[in-house]
């Protein structure tokens, strides 16, 4: 994990942060999908409406524009933090017809991510920041 480096290394990569961001941002991307795919069936309990479409491309949004602080890493971190934070929200209360593994699932892996997500914010404002070196250069 992008954190564990930084703080076995004490150093701060943001070559690895902004990895560590783009992963990010493809599962929030995801799970805004997965809203979207549980939507559609006609036999689903949360009906294809304005407000479930609409509220699966937030996600995704949210991604966006964190990829878009690129170069500030803390700022889009944090906006994928409240992006995981919204999206568990709106999976835990507004659709609570998800099977109970699948919420215990969902809140384990957003727990998960955004405790890495702050220890790379952590890292950032106390070890000095270094470029990877390059495999190319040798």
């Amino acid at each position: 994990s992008v954190p564990l480096i930084m703080g076995i290394t004490e150093v701060y990569y943001p070559e690895l942060a902004f990895a560590q961001l783009a992963y990010g941002a493809s599962i929030l991307s995801f799970l805004g999908g997965a809203r979207w795919g549980f939507a559609i069936p006609e036999s689903s309990p949360a009906k294809p409406d304005w407000l479930n479409l609409a509220n699966s491309t937030v996600p995704a949004l949210m991604a966006w524009i964190a990829l878009l602080f690129r170069d500030n890493l803390i700022e889009a971190n944090i906006m994928l933090i409240m992006g995981f934070g919204m999206a568990l929200h709106y999976d835990l209360s507004l659709l609570p017809t998800y099977p109970s593994w699948f919420k215990a699932l969902r809140t384990i892996l957003t727990l998960v991510a955004v405790f890495s997500l702050i220890a790379t914010i952590l890292a950032a404002s106390s070890y000095p920041e270094k470029p990877l070196p390059s495999l190319l250069s040798k």
